[in-house]
Parts: C-alpha cells; structure tokens; sequence
C-alpha cells in the first residue's frame, strides 16, 4: 500500500513538473493551446477539490506563463505601418519632436531638429498611437541617410522595438531606394546598429536592403 501510495505520489509530481513546462511546448494561438489551458484548469479544479496543493500551486504557475506568453505574442503581432509626412511644417510633427526633444538628444545628438526640403519623413503608426519617426536625407536617386530613426520610450523595450527595422527597411524598399547609411550618434544607438546588421565603414554605418 506504501509502495502504491509512492507511485502516486511520483504521478502528481509529473503532473505538477509537467503543467509549466508544457508551456514552452504548445504555441499559443493553435488548437493544442487551447486543450492546453483546459488541462490546466481541470488539473487546478481536481487539485482544489483533493487537496493536492502542489498540483494547485503547478497550476496556478502554467497559469501565470501562459498569460505572459500570450501578452507576449500579442505584443510581437501588434500592427506597425508607416504613414510619410510630405508637409515637413505639419503641426502635429512639430509637436512631437518638441516633445520628445531632450530624449531624441540623447539618442541623436548630431540632429539640429531642422527638417530641409530634401528630408523625407514618416511617422510610425501602431493601433493609431504613433510609436516612433523616421527622418532620412535624400541623398541620390538610391541613396538614404538616415537622420534618425527613433522609437518612444514606451515601447522601446518591447517586442514591437524588434519589428520597427523591418518596418523601416520595407519603406526604402516601397521607395525605390535600396542603400542607407547613418553616421555614428550615441553609443547606445551604435550598439542598436550593430545588433541589427549594420556595419561601420569609412565612418559610416552601412547595410544594404537584403531584397535587392
């Protein structure tokens, strides 16, 4: 009876070691997620009424992962478009580099927030919050250097920073412009460029469109 009472006791430590493992397994937003979360329930609901607190509290963890992942994926799939400026006096853009002044410093401390007739400007959309500016130089026919490529401090270290590039580059694509370069501003923003594939030549940070 001992020996069978040890089994079973192995068993709920199976469950319970498997519930928040099973996490990183199953994908959110597929069928096998959803069996998921019921199986967490049930395992939660059977823990609660036979007091089996380590199921419980296995439970209550896969619980806790699981709406982290979800909040995650929803954050990665969130919406970013970039919506081009042509009125370089437009109130609306003024007013966010006011705004953002002393932060955009710190970032692009070259940028003298003068926008010149050649300068082509975008704003980054998401969910109709704008998230971010692009302001690059027309410098030929193919050519782009970017001014500055800035994120809002609110969404800087989330999953959308990561999209933001990609956004970027579809723009210079869409364009007809297939070269950009930025010359060196903070360190911070150096270490970004590096991160993302740029590479630092005749002191000049240079990538090509990888479509092109």
């Amino acid at each position: 009876m001992e020996i069978t009472n040890i089994y079973i006791y192995l068993f709920y430590c199976f469950i319970a070691a498997f519930l928040p493992v099973g996490c990183f397994w199953v994908k959110p937003e597929t069928n096998g997620w959803l069996l998921y979360i019921v199986t967490i329930i049930a395992v939660l609901i059977a823990g609660a009424i036979f007091h089996l607190y380590i199921l419980v509290g296995s439970a209550l963890i896969a619980c806790l992962i699981s709406i982290l992942r979800f909040l995650h994926l929803k954050e990665k799939n969130k919406p970013l478009e970039l919506i081009l400026i042509s009125d370089h006096d437009d109130h609306y853009l003024h007013h966010f580099l006011e705004y953002y002044r002393e932060d955009i410093t710190k970032f692009f401390p070259g940028f003298d927030f003068i926008i010149e007739e050649e300068y082509l400007v975008a704003l980054l959309i998401s969910r109709m919050e704008t998230v971010g500016l692009i302001i690059a130089e027309i410098k030929n026919a193919e050519t782009l250097r970017i001014c500055i490529d800035y994120m809002i401090p609110k969404h800087r270290q989330s999953q959308l920073a990561n999209t933001f590039y990609n956004c970027e580059l579809r723009c210079v694509d869409f364009l007809g412009y297939k070269y950009l370069y930025i010359e060196p501003q903070s360190k911070a923003h150096n270490d970004y460029l590096e991160r993302i594939g740029f590479i630092l030549v005749d002191g000049k940070y240079v990538n090509h469109y990888p479509g092109k």
